[in-house]
């Protein structure tokens, strides 16, 4: 019977928050590396996360250029768990386990933060046992699936010599606060918390209180995201000649319900055709099998006799945890981004100032493609051939074109908006300028009789002597004003004359 030598589950909480500019980006971090929270076995607040970089070896065989992504604080900042406050979780149980079973930690508490307001808290856990001690690949499964889930709310708690319940009528005043105090209290007394509830009110505390931006919002809100690892010890009974199809028949049990954090009574209903499904199995190795979907992965693999897969905590399940965990984190990004894009111009679309918006979202679609969508990953044909693989699972070059498409359509649509308005700023040039056409025409049409009228009586020595206004001031000025209207009357006849012409 194939047991479990080393096993361990990293569970992905994906989130997004409004980022406005790289100076926003840099305070948010300085704010979640300056968080404190008080926790019972410390007598003042300590500080929940601390930055941490990457190890050389967690960027083993990775592209040049992507490592310099993965390391340069403009582009993301990676924070884990401070280990005061991990200690909270280093022998859990969940509602289906007893004192007497074999429980779990939460081993690491990563936050992941992107320079677009994409962020991922990771959760590993690992079974509380020794290394000679072998579970059942059954125990990983029914965890998993209890984890996973958001909606089912399963409740973990602290192993206790007696379990507390959250009927009991004589709890404190702190169990009823939703804060990430209120909450460690409540688990470091053993009180049963969710997951969820971890998730919202401890982990994202910092996101909380924070007031440099939006609220955050979940990229996902009834399943967390898994990728793990199973490293099984062949049966001592196992011929050499058939280990290979009984690791084969094994895995064709239970790797799917793995990938997908079903529970145990589900291993029977996958049968052997599911590892020739190329698009979410891929099989590097006679001893290895990698699985992809949208819920998440997993990896299984058995030790083989060989350096790179013995002992604890072997070089074949630290790779695994860094250097193919990378590969799925920057093809998960890829799609969050991605998606929150669509909805920004969605909600874009719907505002008053879309054009503003619209713009600013290609700016940082622009901004997205230039920093972060990478075609090559890794120089290692296997992790780049799993990272090419995250990528199709997850849609991300679909979405990607769709994307661009996208940005043609907005650069279209705000190339339209430009010429709408200098079309109207040239119409409103013209008619300005008819305006002011009009306006003289009306002035020289007011003045042109007694311009006519002066005219005559400088042409005309008769005229002008019968205009005499030291002698006959009423006399003259009666003249000029039958003058000027005999010339409105005789411009009005020819203007009448005129226009029942034309109209004829």
């Amino acid at each position: 019977m194939w047991r479990v030598q080393e096993a361990w589950t990293k569970l992905v909480y994906p989130f997004a928050l409004d980022i406005r500019d790289d100076s926003t980006f840099s305070q948010l971090a300085d704010f979640i590396a300056s968080f404190q929270v008080s926790i019972i076995s410390e007598p003042t607040p300590v500080h929940m996360w601390r930055e941490f970089q990457y190890y050389d070896s967690d960027l083993d065989n990775m592209a040049p250029y992507v490592k310099r992504y993965m390391r340069l604080p403009q582009n993301q900042r990676r924070f884990v768990l401070a280990d005061s406050v991990i200690q909270l979780f280093s022998d859990m149980l969940t509602e289906r386990m007893s004192n007497a079973d074999v429980g779990f930690k939460i081993a690491e508490v990563d936050l992941y933060l992107f320079f677009n307001g994409v962020g991922f808290i990771v959760l590993e856990t690992q079974p509380v046992v020794s290394y000679e001690t072998l579970l059942q690949v059954e125990w990983i499964e029914n965890l998993n699936s209890d984890l996973a889930s958001l909606t089912r709310k399963t409740p973990i708690r602290q192993r206790k010599s007696q379990e507390v319940s959250r009927q009991n009528s004589n709890i404190p005043v702190w169990f009823h606060e939703f804060t990430a105090d209120g909450m460690l209290k409540s688990l470091a007394f053993g009180y049963p918390v969710t997951i969820q509830s971890l998730i919202q009110h401890v982990f994202m505390a910092c996101f909380n209180t924070w007031e440099g931006s939006g609220e955050w919002h979940p990229m996902l809100d009834t399943f967390l995201i898994v990728y793990g690892a199973v490293l099984l010890k062949k049966p001592d009974d196992g011929e050499e000649w058939n280990i290979h199809t009984d690791f084969m028949d094994f895995a064709t049990k239970h790797i799917t319900v793995l990938r997908k954090t079903l529970t145990s009574n589900n291993s029977n209903h996958y049968v052997r055709h599911i590892l020739d499904d190329w698009e979410h199995n891929y099989i590097p190795y006679h001893n290895v099998i990698h699985t992809q979907s949208l819920e998440g992965g997993f990896v299984m693999a058995f030790d083989n006799g060989t350096p790179h897969f013995q002992g604890y905590r072997s070089p074949a399940m630290r790779s695994f945890r860094t250097n193919y965990f990378y590969m799925m984190l920057l093809a998960m990004h890829q799609r969050m981004s991605i998606l929150l894009y669509a909805m920004a111009a969605a909600d874009a679309a719907l505002s008053n100032n879309r054009a503003q918006k619209l713009r600013l979202l290609r700016e940082h679609m622009y901004d997205f493609t230039s920093r972060c969508y990478f075609s090559q990953a890794s120089v290692s044909e296997e992790r780049d051939q799993l990272y090419r693989r995250w990528q199709r699972v997850f849609n991300v070059s679909q979405m990607y074109e769709e994307m661009k498409e996208e940005i043609k359509e907005i650069d279209d649509y705000m190339a339209g908006l430009t010429k709408e308005k200098e079309l109207e700023n040239k119409e409103n040039e013209i008619r300005q300028e008819a305006q002011r056409t009009q306006l003289f025409s009306w002035i020289s049409f007011i003045f042109l009789p007694v311009t006519m009228v002066l005219y005559i009586i400088q042409a005309s020595p008769i005229v002008a002597k019968w205009i005499n206004f030291k002698q006959d001031p009423i006399g003259s000025s009666l003249l000029i004003m039958i003058m000027i209207a005999a010339v409105v009357l005789l411009a009005e006849v020819l203007y009448r004359t005129y226009k029942r012409i034309k109209s004829s």
